[in-house]
């Protein structure tokens, strides 16, 4: 695992700590996400939830409400030319076997296509 610049953070929970000589303070943690193309942000300030600790169990019990409704995370695969996105060993289902009887449904023609 990697070294976190921060000690306070977590894994999709940064720690937030502005400069001292900043005009605004701002002092918190964001829980943040990326699934596919959708992006979810939160910030738990310290003010707003009393103290940094009151803070971060905010943060964790947000975050562990928000991945259980989370779609089932992908990872990129690099061999090659380009990047392809690809689910998780663990989380592929086997294809269900196609019976030899049944007969593929015609294709539709560009007539009668809607537009």
């Amino acid at each position: 695992m990697r070294k976190r610049s921060n000690p306070d953070s977590e894994q999709n929970i940064k720690r937030i700590d502005t400069k001292p000589r900043a005009k605004k303070q701002t002092h918190g943690f964001q829980v943040h996400f990326v699934r596919g193309s959708s992006t979810g942000t939160k910030m738990f300030s310290d003010a707003v939830y009393g103290g940094k600790e009151p803070a971060r169990k905010a943060a964790r019990k947000h975050r562990r409400d928000a991945m259980g409704e989370l779609p089932a995370r992908t990872t990129l695969v690099t061999s090659g030319r380009g990047a392809k996105a690809s689910k998780p060993a663990a989380a592929a289902k086997p294809a269900p076997a196609k019976s030899a009887a049944k007969k593929a449904a015609p294709a539709k023609s560009a007539s009668s296509r809607k537009r």
